[in-house]
């Protein structure tokens, strides 16, 4: 049985329109964290967890703060390799988030990728908290 994702995708032509959920923020911002790597790894499965990194991630705002994080995660694929699957999230607030990540560098011979993105925008994301739960509206360039 497959798990249920907390994200839904919309695809446009150089766009990809996803909305995540969370129950806490901690919660969104892990969510939102593994929605990239599951987009672009063909079985976000076989990513291992062999490395841990620290991260901390500031913004401006609420908003600001969802693309840099997302931002940043993709730096460090896109910059140093490292597909990521684990995200403990330690503290939130409207204008920090720290973390620890945890992943690998990618393997040709058991990762594949089947979907790059180039960035995120912040044009159209935000994040809100409507009733008990948070939603974030991400916007990611392929």
């Amino acid at each position: 049985m497959e798990q249920q994702k907390n994200y839904r995708i919309t695809k446009r032509q150089s766009e990809l329109a996803v909305r995540v959920v969370g129950n806490t923020q901690a919660d969104l911002f892990a969510n939102s964290a593994l929605a990239p790597f599951d987009v672009m790894v063909a079985d976000v499965g076989n990513i291992e967890s062999k490395e841990r990194l620290p991260l901390e991630v500031e913004g401006t705002d609420r908003d600001d703060l969802m693309v840099n994080w997302v931002r940043e995660l993709l730096y460090l694929y896109q910059g140093s390799g490292y597909l990521l699957r684990e995200f403990l999230i330690r503290e939130v607030k409207d204008t920090i988030v720290k973390a620890e990540v945890a992943g690998e560098k990618i393997d040709p011979d058991r990762h594949e990728i089947q979907q790059e993105i180039a960035a995120v925008a912040f044009h159209k994301s935000r994040m809100e908290k409507t009733g008990n739960q948070w939603t974030a509206h991400l916007i990611f360039e392929v």
